[in-house]
């Protein structure tokens, strides 16, 4: 879901940097079922180049068994091994295997491994709207508590802004991130993502949930609980009754397929006491981009897209998490920095975002009007924190309350 897009625009910059054009090989692996494909295609490809590095990219990767294999012979064996590689795939856990079996075959860089997001809010309002300045800083969730002197200034001059970034808000949450899906929004007349575009990215995520060995139609039934539910934890054995299927472990399983595939986000409970995650706790489910929220409205018909505020709190869930995590491919089943809070009377936050010991409590409250009764949980349970309104900036007592969407598109992911 974009990854194509950039591999045959990394092929563009390539040939115009001067790179001859038969030394990058572009090849889209979906239809193949051997590592040794994968081999023949690489010496075919390298026949034809002249002299020089080839730069070769294979674009879904993870859809060949065990295709590790044919990259370390080629790095092995073959004069591939002075070559640049970029492979794609679209499950978690078949990237990190890949880096765990090629060892000492990916060259010095660190951080090599990169993660294809959906646009984040922030790039979708540079994308649909060029009117607006790109801002120019990016503030981090802790620096509001820490410095809110500087934040303040930051805040108060890109406060003229909010009318509009609260309705590309309200888009974003229809829309989302997807390119097809923004193209749809920006030429259809409708403003909306059209039945094709939602029917091919379902099929897409039904295609990667299959490879993985789970069923397409557990998974919507997952998505339908999703939409009826957001933002309130649930059990696997609830969950587990829910999508219909046999055990706790079996629902469990289908959440974290649907994560290693980078379509849903889990969010443990944080026990303060321990200082640890709460595994046993209920958890809390959010689509990776907004649009999945609606697969279930415009495919089966069988539930109603969530409220406005609930949306928005799946859009923050997605940019801490994209903001605090630092390793994303690892972060993505469990993540280490983001985590919800509830505590044995019952009282809630929406999120506590960073690493031990700090955790800094983010509330999503999305209503014009904020009152003292808003910001009590946090100011009793954790002395300070951020709560997101949709108007209210104020910045003065210990719980700093920023505009949702301003807040979205300062962030620094």
């Amino acid at each position: 879901m974009g990854k194509t897009t950039a591999l045959k625009m990394l092929v563009q910059r390539l040939i115009s940097s001067g790179a001859p054009s038969t030394n990058v090989l572009y090849y889209s692996l979906d239809l193949e079922s051997e590592p040794e494909a994968i081999v023949e295609l690489v010496n075919r490809g390298r026949a034809i180049g002249g002299d020089g590095r080839r730069y070769i990219l294979l674009d879904e990767v993870s859809s060949v068994p065990d295709w590790q294999r044919a990259v370390k012979y080629l790095r092995d064996n073959t004069p591939a091994r002075n070559d640049f590689f970029v492979l794609t795939g679209s499950i978690a856990s078949d990237i990190r295997r890949g880096a765990e079996r090629l060892p000492g075959r990916r060259g010095p860089a660190a951080d090599l491994d990169k993660i294809l997001l959906p646009l984040s809010f922030s790039e979708f309002v540079a994308a649909v709207d060029r009117s607006l300045p790109d801002p120019g800083v990016r503030l981090r969730p802790e620096r509001l508590v820490s410095s809110p002197e500087e934040a303040s200034d930051v805040l108060e001059r890109h406060l003229v802004f909010l009318p509009a970034l609260d309705r590309h808000l309200e888009a974003y949450a229809r829309v989302g991130g997807f390119p097809a899906a923004v193209r749809d929004y920006l030429l259809e007349d409708t403003r909306e993502v059209t039945d094709a575009t939602v029917r091919a990215l379902w099929d897409i995520i039904a295609g990667d949930v299959s490879r993985i060995g789970r069923d397409p139609a557990v998974a919507m039934k997952l998505l339908e609980r999703l939409s009826i539910s957001l933002g309130t934890p649930i059990s696997w054995t609830q969950l587990a009754e829910a999508i219909g299927v046999a055990s706790p472990a079996t629902a469990e399983e289908y959440a974290r397929a649907l994560a290693e595939a980078f379509e849903l986000l889990v969010i443990y409970s944080w026990d303060t006491s321990r200082a640890t995650r709460a595994p046993k706790r209920g958890k809390k489910l959010y689509a990776v981009d907004p649009i999945i929220l609606r697969f279930p409205e415009r495919i089966t018909y069988s539930t109603r897209l969530p409220d406005l505020p609930l949306l928005v709190e799946n859009i923050v869930a997605l940019a801490l998490f994209r903001s605090a995590e630092r390793e994303l491919v690892e972060a993505f089943p469990v993540p280490q920095a983001l985590f919800h809070w509830r505590s044995a009377a019952g009282r809630e936050i929406d999120f506590l975002v960073g690493r031990v010991p700090a955790k800094l409590p983010v509330e999503v409250k999305y209503q014009r009007s904020i009152t003292g009764r808003d910001t009590l949980v946090i100011r009793q349970s954790f002395g300070s924190g951020i709560l997101l309104s949709r108007t209210t900036l104020d910045l003065v007592g210990p719980v700093k309350i920023v505009p949702a969407a301003l807040f979205l598109w300062l962030l620094e992911e």
